[in-house]
């Protein structure tokens, strides 16, 4: 993996991983992926692709610095951060003993990420769970058309939803559903544990 001007890059092949959410000052990691997406029977699926979070980061900063991914938020004050920026916001619920982060990249974009006991506010590895929501019309359709790669694996539901992960990235999983907007992803270091919560009706709620 490459660091350039501190946004992770990684192949070039058919799976295009980008790791996003990067802030300025104290280099606090979020999580993001992107996957441009092909199979053998030329299905192709774009999921959507986080923007660069440099600038807007450094943006939200100034007006709204709970939502910045800088600070370590409890539930309640997560909440009312969510509040403050009036959009839709999902999670995982909370996590007994843990603080959060909240990185409002752009309108549409916003990553919550998991401190258990409170921990990690500036570590930058991949140890940490992030819910990420992109606002996506088409997140739906999106869904459906991953679930005819044959280098990924789809889930649907009981009630109805859709949940998609490429098999070389297991602990990214996304989910949709079919009347909201939305493209959720969930990011979970644990074997198992992503898919666990994209496939059990309930665990991924909206913050408000």
């Amino acid at each position: 993996m490459v660091m350039d001007s501190g946004v992770p890059k990684e192949s070039r092949r058919n799976l295009l991983l980008k790791l996003a959410g990067i802030a300025v000052a104290s280099s606090v990691l979020t999580f993001a992926v992107t996957w441009a997406l092909t199979s053998s029977r030329e299905v192709s699926v774009t999921f959507v692709q986080p923007k660069d979070s440099t600038q807007s980061t450094a943006n939200t900063a100034s007006a709204n610095p709970a939502a910045s991914g800088r600070s370590a938020l409890t539930e309640t004050e997560l909440r009312s951060a969510v509040k403050t920026l009036g959009g839709s916001v999902y999670w995982a619920g909370s996590m007994s003993g843990a603080l959060y982060t909240l990185n409002h990249v752009t309108d549409g974009q916003d990553f919550v990420r998991y401190l258990p006991n409170g921990k990690g506010l500036a570590d930058t590895k991949q140890d940490y769970r992030v819910i990420a929501t992109y606002k996506d019309a088409k997140a739906f359709e999106t869904m459906q058309k991953a679930g005819e790669l044959t280098t990924g694996v789809s889930v649907t539901n009981a009630d109805g939803s859709l949940a998609y992960y490429a098999k070389a990235t297991p602990t990214h999983v996304y989910l949709a559903y079919k009347d909201l907007p939305f493209q959720i992803e969930i990011f979970d270091p644990a074997p198992g544990a992503a898919l666990k919560l994209a496939t059990t009706p309930g665990s991924i709620k909206k913050i408000g």
